[in-house]
């Protein structure tokens, strides 16, 4: 098997499995609105690429109903499917890609002197989010990135 098709569907399914088994509301919560609606839109672009082929819509069912069940079942639906149809692997690599890594910093303090929430170089994707609480605060910066990317 292809070591690139192998490492989208481990990509999937690491999203896919949280998404169905832990429903929606905490999915979102953990993970945010964002990827959320990215993890939503994967499940709908399987639904949608499979819509004539009623073992893998029966294997992704099987799989949001039972995900630890059926997770080998659908890996290898994934795998199959992904080997032969380039147009899916690359739709699914770009919304994996879209959703990038989430840092959230959250900081919450009497007083802030010299503080820096987030520290970077570069940030190359994703979402970054500094929130910062202080009654006191001096010199105090949310996100200080050294080279923009555009």
């Amino acid at each position: 098997m292809d070591p690139t098709v192998i490492d989208l569907t481990t990509k999937v399914m690491a999203i896919l499995l949280p998404f169905v088994s832990k429903g929606a509301e905490e999915f979102a919560s953990k993970v945010g609105d964002a990827a959320f609606e990215k993890a939503k839109s994967i499940l709908s672009t399987l639904r949608t690429k499979w819509s004539g082929d009623e073992e893998a819509l029966d294997g992704l069912a099987h799989f949001e109903e039972k995900p630890a069940r059926y997770k080998a079942m659908l890996e290898d639906i994934l795998q199959e499917k992904l080997a032969k149809d380039k147009d899916l692997s690359a739709t699914l690599s770009r919304l994996l890609q879209e959703m990038g890594p989430t840092l959230e910093v959250v900081q919450t303090m009497e007083e802030s002197r010299g503080v820096t929430g987030l520290r970077a170089r570069a940030v190359h994707g994703g979402t970054v989010k500094v929130s910062q609480d202080a009654k006191i605060a001096e010199n105090t910066v949310g996100i200080d990135i050294t080279d923009s990317i555009g």
